[in-house]
């Protein structure tokens, strides 16, 4: 089987997660982005601050929203929370990283580069989630 004929199988296969991962993800990018803003203009943050804020809520808002709704799992909620929290030190300290470096280095705007690590993350994101944290054994 070649590799497009794999991917599209795949993703006919995972189209009933992928939509409800988007969904989740979408909100969340949202809520994100929202809260970036508010902390930055309402309150005065540096964007690299407020990244760091507001991802503690948006990881438990999505942990639990993919749990119980995108990949619809019920067991091992420790060993899938530490698994996910593996995941989103990774996803922070790269958030973080390109806040700084695309914002403060390269002078680009924050909310674009808040869209970009969203995005970027997205699909890397959805493989790991289904394969690696909410796998049941």
């Amino acid at each position: 089987m070649n590799l497009i004929a794999g991917l599209k199988q795949y993703i006919i296969k995972s189209r009933r997660q992928i939509i409800k991962f988007l969904i989740v993800g979408f909100s969340s990018a949202l809520l994100d982005v929202g809260l970036l803003i508010i902390l930055k203009e309402k309150a005065n943050f540096h964007p690299v601050w407020a990244v760091a804020v507001n991802q503690i809520f948006i990881i438990a808002y999505n942990f639990l929203l993919n749990k119980y709704w995108s990949f619809e799992t019920s067991r091992q909620p420790i060993r899938q929370f530490g698994r996910y929290v593996t995941l989103v030190i990774f996803n922070y300290f790269l958030s973080i990283s390109l806040m700084y470096w695309l914002y403060d280095v390269a002078g680009m705007n924050y909310k674009l580069v808040r869209i970009f690590s969203i995005g970027l993350l997205f699909i890397i994101n959805f493989i790991i989630y289904k394969h690696w944290v909410y796998k049941e054994i």
